[in-house]
């Protein structure tokens, strides 16, 4: 799970990555390769590497019912996003009291 987290949080980082998995969750359909390329206006080549490296980050699943198509499970990325709200408001809270008592003491 954290792994998925830290993966999701630097998605920033990887524009073609971000596109497709936002795609995903947004038509809530499953798509091929092709059809990422084409809806995104990206190159096939660019597309698959994309969706190869949110499968390894498991952010997208292989579908099994369709195949050479990918799916987002929203669910589990919901999940995922309030997991890592949940880390980042302790982080500062724990700041936010470290703080505190510095300017206290």
């Amino acid at each position: 799970m954290n792994t998925r987290k830290e993966a999701l949080l630097n998605l920033n980082k990887a524009p073609s990555q971000f596109s497709i998995l936002f795609h995903l969750l947004n038509t809530g359909k499953t798509l091929t390769i092709k059809e990422l390329s084409k809806d995104l206006n990206l190159t096939p080549k660019a597309a698959e590497r994309a969706v190869s490296k949110l499968l390894e980050k498991g952010l997208i699943q292989r579908n099994l019912f369709r195949e050479g198509a990918y799916s987002c499970d929203s669910k589990q990325i919901l999940l995922t996003l309030f997991l890592a709200i949940n880390d980042i408001q302790k982080r500062l809270e724990t700041q936010s009291k470290s703080s505190k008592k510095t300017v206290s003491s």
